[in-house]
């Protein structure tokens, strides 16, 4: 039941990702789960003989694994090398306890287990905090069931792990854990794919989709406004600024201004929409050589960020390169050539 569970769950969810990152993170996730359901159990983990330790060590990093599809999934956030840096850590971690000293096999053990727990209830804070600035209403009723799902199961299966390096090893632990592993997977089924439409596709909606009946058809006069506060008044200036202060701003009900972010400009997270007309006027200030002497910091905190550290994060997310190597190389195309002033 566990394994066809979460078979179906990745499959469904596979096919229903636009987003190459969120697939990769689903595919570790689901993987990893079960090969962990798969090695818990000795009877069926037998049979793969020595083909187990492959299946022990993908299971392994699955902290980490569930890590990055919360974020990815939560936060739309983007697949990089560190990303990948909490499911290699435990991978490395277990390989110390099982082939390591003997004598450090214990207190390496507890490290591992104590980390996947810190990565689990870091995912949840994640998915809790990210909730604010969520534009896309599936994903945002999703986030108590999941989040119930996923403490519970994380959490309980954490502290028996770190209780079976202790000695306490109940002696129906191979049963409870396909049966949580069951109980997980059935009921993500229920929980996701009811909305993965929404919550796994692109954003915006297509032209003369049917509004909803507490939406009447004014989106064009609403947008219109929302880009005068936006571009006119350069409400995103603003440290800090929240969605309920430009619903204020624009005149709409909160939950109307998330859809119509989400619906008409294919924002997904209400970060990266503000943050995309921050970077771009940041971007013209970078490349103009009169503003060269001028800190990044202090660009920064021109455009509403409040500390260097997530403006540099949002503007390697847009251009895919640091702010100052941005000004490098756009400088460095706008000065003129040596040599050809005659």
């Amino acid at each position: 039941m566990a394994i066809g569970a979460q078979l179906g769950l990745c499959i469904a969810l596979f096919r229903s990702a636009d987003d190459r990152a969120l697939r990769i993170a689903t595919l570790l996730f689901v993987i990893s789960n079960i090969c962990f359901t798969i090695d818990g159990s000795r009877p069926i983990a037998q049979i793969f003989g020595p083909a187990q330790i492959a299946l022990w060590l993908i299971q392994i990093g699955g902290a980490g694994y569930f890590w990055l599809f919360a974020v990815t999934l939560f936060e739309d956030r983007w697949l990089t090398a560190r990303s990948l840096w909490p499911g290699a850590l435990l991978t490395l971690i277990g390989l110390s306890g099982r082939y390591g000293p003997h004598a450090l096999s214990e207190p390496t053990w507890t490290l591992h287990n104590a980390l996947g727990l810190v990565l689990a209830l870091h995912a949840l804070v994640v998915i809790v905090r990210s909730g604010r600035n969520d534009l896309v209403e599936a994903r945002r009723r999703l986030r108590a069931p999941f989040l119930v799902l996923v403490a519970v199961f994380s959490i309980v299966l954490s502290a028996v792990q770190i209780g079976a390096v202790f000695g306490i090893d109940p002696a129906r632990y191979e049963f409870v854990n396909a049966m949580a592993q069951a109980f997980l997977g059935i009921a993500g089924v229920a929980v996701l794919l009811e909305a993965r439409p929404a919550l796994f596709g692109t954003a915006a909606a297509a032209p003369g989709t049917a509004q909803d009946a507490d939406a009447p058809d004014d989106s064009a006069l609403w947008l219109a406004r929302l880009r005068q506060v936006i571009e006119v008044e350069a409400l995103w200036r603003r440290e800090g600024l929240t969605i309920a202060e430009l619903a204020k701003a624009v005149g709409l009900p909160e939950h109307r201004l998330r859809r119509l972010i989400n619906d008409q400009l294919g924002h997904r997270n209400f970060a990266s929409f503000i943050n995309q007309h921050r970077i771009d006027a940041a971007q013209a200030v970078l490349a103009d050589p009169a503003s060269a002497t001028r800190t990044v910091a202090s660009i920064a905190f021109d455009h509403g960020f409040g500390s260097l550290g997530p403006f540099n994060r949002a503007f390697r997310e847009v251009t895919g390169q640091t702010p100052t190597a941005f000004r490098r190389r756009a400088i460095a195309e706008t000065s003129p050539i040596p040599g050809n002033s005659g």
